[in-house]
């Protein structure tokens, strides 16, 4: 059953919608997206810009003592070295702790304090050459940040946690398990990243967690590791000793495929992600295709293929903004 447009957020399609099936005047409708923050105002574009420069400050800081470390590394003994980390996470955290993490301020220095401490395990496995696996350093950083991931509520820091997981995931794969069956390793990443948008669809349905580029990142990331051994099923299905998992990775593929679709069609409507989603199945279809085809017409039927797709993909796409705009006047 469709969920009620009532019970939801309202966003600008539907106000749209409104104004389209004129219940809302040109006015009314600039002045409707505007509360919601879709036509930003000066003072937005204002808030907008300080957000822009205080993060590109706080890259470019952490990229500078990054590269000071570096450049100066044969001219500093560990004391300095720990010390200048120590004393920047340090006044980082009463930087936070002063501020609150509802301010963006503190949430960019609870940033780079997550930064610094990857830093700082970096040196001290430099210094003391525990000759720990790379695996062993991410998933530390990983897991010491966590408190303050789940504290700040924080769309980069979340992201910066996911990244250093799926590093782990897949150095672990490569330096301890040491296997050269990379489709198994693509299918765990995908499942862990499935995982996460799971995750990120509740919080971000309850209003926990905002950032809604967060959420396009980590479905990107999902479909980009099963579509990549998909891919290669495609291309090397009849391998004796893959047969299997090439049959799992593309039952896989369809179902997660099919079930993005119908949750994104049926239950929250996001046509972005069904945008996304159809152009990883156009790309594979024309992958399938061009395994199958193999003669001089090839290149031309796989042209007039593409083409087909994406204008069936683009009329399903239009009629799904057609209904769900039906849907809002009821």
């Amino acid at each position: 059953m469709p969920p009620n447009p009532l019970d939801s957020p309202t966003t600008s399609n539907q106000l749209c919608t409104l104004a389209w099936t004129n219940y809302l005047t040109h006015p009314a409708l600039e002045h409707a997206l505007r509360r919601i923050g879709m036509v930003p105002d000066a003072a937005a574009w204002r808030h907008f810009i300080d957000k822009m420069l205080l993060l590109l400050g706080t890259t470019l800081l952490l990229a500078g003592i990054i590269f000071f470390f570096a450049y100066n590394w044969a001219d500093m003994n560990h004391f300095v070295k720990f010390g200048l980390l120590e004393v920047g996470i340090l006044s980082l955290a009463l930087f936070v702790s002063w501020r609150g993490l509802n301010s963006l301020s503190a949430q960019a220095a609870l940033l780079a304090t997550s930064v610094l401490l990857g830093a700082l395990l970096a040196v001290y496995g430099q210094e003391y050459q525990t000759g720990a696996n790379a695996f062993s350093l991410f998933l530390s950083w990983a897991i010491l940040i966590i408190p303050w991931v789940l504290l700040g509520a924080f769309a980069p820091l979340w992201l910066l946690l996911l990244v250093l997981l799926n590093l782990s995931l897949a150095l672990y794969w490569t330096q301890v398990i040491q296997l050269d069956n990379y489709t198994a390793l693509f299918l765990l990443l995908f499942f862990f990243n499935g995982l996460a948008m799971f995750v990120w669809e509740f919080a971000y349905k309850q209003g926990v967690l905002k950032g809604y580029w967060l959420g396009v990142v980590i479905f990107c990331a999902a479909l980009t590791f099963i579509m990549i051994p998909s891919l290669n099923a495609i291309v090397d299905f009849w391998h004796k000793q893959s047969y299997l998992l090439y049959a799992i990775t593309l039952i896989l593929y369809i179902g997660s495929t099919t079930l993005v679709l119908w949750y994104y069609r049926h239950q929250r409507h996001d046509l972005l992600l069904l945008a996304i989603s159809l152009l990883g199945a156009i790309i594979v279809l024309t992958t399938l295709l061009a395994k199958l085809l193999n003669d001089e017409f090839a290149w031309l039927l796989l042209a007039l293929a593409v083409v087909g797709q994406a204008s069936l993909a683009t009329k399903w796409l239009l009629d799904i903004t057609k209904t769900w705009r039906e849907e809002v006047k009821k």
